[in-house]
């Protein structure tokens, strides 16, 4: 089952040059983009190749990741962090650590560089 509303979300996957073949496949969806005044919020969804966590006892496949942009200022911060057990947002879920204040660049041919891009109306 997924958590909090993810069960009506349309993942997309972003385009080939910012996806790591292999090892994980990142979905953004673009129907949930929020503008909320000069700042739009998105939420990427991170599915794995395999395991990811070492051996720990919370291992996850997927995470959600709720990120909100600043056109003007090319710079984004994350304000929610899940990881889940199994592919896709779905099975068990953890809540992890967001440092909510603290914003940082998007650097130029990165994956939050593709984000900010959709979030932004650059694609």
């Amino acid at each position: 089952m997924l958590s909090e509303g993810y069960e009506s979300a349309e993942w997309v996957a972003l385009d080939e040059p910012y996806q790591s073949p292999g090892l994980q496949t990142v979905y953004v969806d673009r129907a949930a983009i929020h503008r909320e005044g000069k700042l739009l919020t998105l939420w990427q969804l991170t599915d794995y190749t395999w395991m990811q966590g070492g051996r720990k006892s919370t291992r996850f496949l997927s995470t959600t990741t709720h990120k909100q942009f600043d056109c003007a200022q090319q710079r984004f911060r994350l304000l929610a962090y899940t990881e889940f057990l199994r592919h896709m947002g779905t099975g068990r879920w953890k809540n992890g650590y967001v440092d909510q204040d603290t914003w940082l660049p998007v650097e130029p041919e990165t994956l939050n560089h593709a984000l900010w891009e959709v979030a932004c109306g650059q694609r």
